[in-house]
């Protein structure tokens, strides 16, 4: 509660007038001492929290991150992830992901776990072997070159970056990504995407 207080930009004082409750029960409530349910419900309602999700067991604890780590990493292709992910040899192998993308024009994108449960902000890597399809979505996208060189196409613009280099842009603009002129390929893109 109290991260989503800090998230909404107010105030104890602020959470409290707008709950009908003193501060006092704002700060009991943040620190998880016991206080009654109505006080709960209240200060949820204002933050637009639903009281029974809070009440869920955390499956990150009480940590305030997230991590990924090698053995999460899942890869999917960039515009029809929604078909679920790559075969089995594609998770483990960049050459059979290549493969895929010269046979099926597949775009890979591993969508990394590092995300907060309720966050906004997406973190992937794209591997691009040849131009992928264009796309838009809700939100802003920051684009990095984490190897390779890369032409990031936004509209009717191209944008080449070299390694260590980035872009950001508004996502609803028809945007794709494809390797520069005799890159080095894989070409690797972190993506951090931001919903609005």
């Amino acid at each position: 509660m109290r991260r989503t207080r800090m998230q909404q930009q107010l105030s104890i004082r602020q959470l409290a007038e707008k709950a009908g409750i003193s501060k006092t029960s704002v700060v009991q409530v943040e620190s998880g001492r016991t206080s009654r349910r109505s006080t709960y419900l209240k200060v949820a309602q204002v933050l637009g929290l639903h009281l029974d999700r809070l009440l869920l067991e955390n499956p990150m604890g009480d940590r305030p991150y997230a991590v990924h780590h090698g053995e999460n990493d899942s890869w999917f292709d960039l515009v029809h992830f929604g078909d679920g992910p790559l075969p089995s040899a594609a998770q483990h192998s960049v050459e059979a992901r290549a493969a895929l993308s010269s046979r099926e024009g597949v775009a890979p994108l591993n969508i990394l776990a590092s995300r907060l449960e309720q966050g906004r902000i997406k973190p992937t890597i794209i591997e691009v072997f040849s131009r992928s399809e264009t796309r838009s979505h809700a939100g802003e996208e920051y684009v990095y070159v984490l190897e390779g060189k890369a032409v990031v196409y936004v509209g009717s613009d191209s944008v080449t970056l070299d390694q260590g280099e980035s872009i950001t842009f508004w996502s609803a603009e028809p945007h794709s990504y494809a390797p520069a002129e005799n890159a080095d390929l894989p070409v690797r893109l972190l993506s951090v995407r931001v919903d609005s």
